[in-house]
């Protein structure tokens, strides 16, 4: 987990749960669009259509532009 903004963490587990059902290469809209579907906290769904503007090749990626690095995150995630 890693801080983002005031005293938000990122749970791997629940950032995966987020974009189940996503197809990558995915951008920020679609992620953000999978959050909201699959029931994540707005704060996610925010974060992810928050991303810098690119298609990401996967959730690995996903994650380590959140999170800005791959800290102990699930390797299949």
């Amino acid at each position: 987990m890693r801080s983002i903004g005031e005293s938000t963490t990122v749970d791997p587990e629940a950032l995966h749960c987020a974009m189940f059902g996503v197809r990558f290469p995915a951008r920020p809209a679609a992620l953000s669009a999978a959050a909201t579907i699959n029931g994540a906290a707005v704060w996610v769904a925010r974060a992810l259509a928050a991303l810098p503007e690119r298609a990401y090749e996967g959730p690995n990626q996903v994650c380590m532009a959140l999170c800005g690095r791959h800290a102990g995150l699930d390797p299949g995630l």
